[in-house]
């Protein structure tokens, strides 16, 4: 999600380019020789339209959005599970819900890439909206919901939970050293969201076992590499960090 769907993006733990690119030296927005770039969220502003009068405000709004429809997710989501009998009401307003959540996810940077309003600040708040929701969606699902809802395991929940701690930390270890970090996804950080945003649809939707279960396998299959792979990126960030002070 970006969301659930969306877009694993804190932190992405590089300072520039796509993963295996040489870091730059030299030039005039440099840090101890180190040259500090976002070159997608730059060229993306570069090429970008302007926002209409007065509306500039909106992808922010979305993000905001987006971390205030998670109480409301859970709630409609606890009360599925109090209706005796068919729950589908209550179901189907969680669905909605879900799917307020990703559209915004969608909506926010997509908007912000347009009009060249990419910041740090909104890729953070966009990231930790993203995990907000995906935390909290799958901690609901930890508990004795069935046969309402599918348990999600808990070994799933701790890797979800280990894989956010791990980059967190490596994103604030890179902030202080470097003072600007590019927060942009990397094209498994995006199947990774959009496959978590997949897997909580079909757990809310009441998904059968066989489909779920292979779901869970493909999702820890993905993060666990999408993980790695931003670790080693942070790794070899931090590394040509050293050289350069």
């Amino acid at each position: 999600m970006t969301s659930l769907g969306a877009k694993q993006r804190l932190p992405s733990l590089l300072l520039g380019g796509e993963d295996g690119d040489e870091m730059k030296v030299t030039g005039s927005d440099t840090q101890g020789g180190l040259t500090r770039s976002l070159p997608g969220a730059r060229l993306a502003a570069a090429v970008a339209r302007r926002a209409p009068a007065g509306w500039g405000w909106l992808p922010m709004a979305l993000t905001v959005l987006r971390i205030l429809l998670i109480p409301f997710f859970l709630w409609a989501a606890y009360e599925s599970t109090q209706i005796v009998g068919s729950p589908e009401r209550a179901r189907w307003v969680a669905l909605g819900v879900l799917f307020l959540i990703g559209l915004s996810d969608l909506l926010d940077g997509w908007l912000a890439r347009r009009w060249g309003l990419v910041t740090e600040l909104g890729a953070t708040l966009d990231a930790t909206a993203d995990k907000l929701a995906q935390v909290a969606c799958l901690a609901f699902f930890l508990g004795d919901h069935e046969p309402t809802f599918a348990r999600v395991p808990l070994a799933f929940f701790g890797l979800i939970l280990g894989r956010d701690i791990v980059l967190l930390t490596g994103y604030l270890i890179l902030r202080r050293r470097a003072g600007e970090v590019d927060n942009e996804h990397r094209w498994h950080g995006r199947v990774s969201s959009a496959l978590m945003f997949l897997l909580v649809t079909l757990v809310t939707a009441g998904a059968s076992s066989g489909w779920l279960e292979f779901l869970f396998l493909l999702c820890t299959c993905v993060v666990a590499l999408s993980t790695a792979s931003y670790v080693r990126a942070g790794w070899r960030t931090w590394r040509a960090l050293k050289r350069a002070s």
